[in-house]
């Protein structure tokens, strides 16, 4: 059988594994994955916000080594989005975005001081080499036969149209 490359978009290689927490009252420090304690890492992330935005946010997210885990928690990037885009595009506050990787410290501080073209930026974009939403399940006693239901995530407020 024939091996199938993944996809990539940036030009660097693959780094880390990425979990949105969609959950406000939610945080974690500890791994979802080993339970071990879980440590912080600030990186600039690279959004692209529909219809044609790149923004790098450089934020802090929960990090576990053991599991090479990044863990962000939507409400607070969603928080500096619309903190950015509310000052330069508002009409675009609320547009469907996506994570994409992460970038270079190196270029991340020379793009504050010139703004970089898009094929500069994915020359140095890492992507992630797993994306997933965290789901949480509901706390309580249930029958032995049965799975806990999944919590649904609460919508945006501040990330809304």
């Amino acid at each position: 059988m024939a091996k199938t490359k993944n996809k990539q978009f940036g030009q660097l290689a693959p780094k880390y594994n990425y979990s949105l927490n969609p959950y406000p009252n939610l945080k974690f420090s500890k791994c979802p994955i080993c339970e071990s304690k879980a440590g912080q890492r600030k990186l600039p992330l690279l959004i692209h916000v529909d219809p044609m935005h790149l923004i790098s946010l450089n934020y802090t997210n929960r990090y576990c080594s053991n599991c090479d885990l990044l863990i962000g928690h939507k409400h607070e990037i969603e928080h500096h989005l619309t903190q950015a885009f509310s000052q330069l595009m508002p009409q675009d506050v609320g547009n469907n975005y996506l994570i994409m990787g992460t970038v270079e410290k190196t270029a991340w501080r020379a793009g504050l001081k010139q703004s970089s073209s898009f094929d500069e930026t994915i020359q140095n974009l890492h992507d992630f080499k797993n994306f997933e939403e965290l789901r949480m399940t509901m706390a309580g006693w249930f029958h032995k036969d049965r799975d806990p239901p999944v919590m649904t995530p609460p919508l945006s407020t501040e990330w809304k149209k």
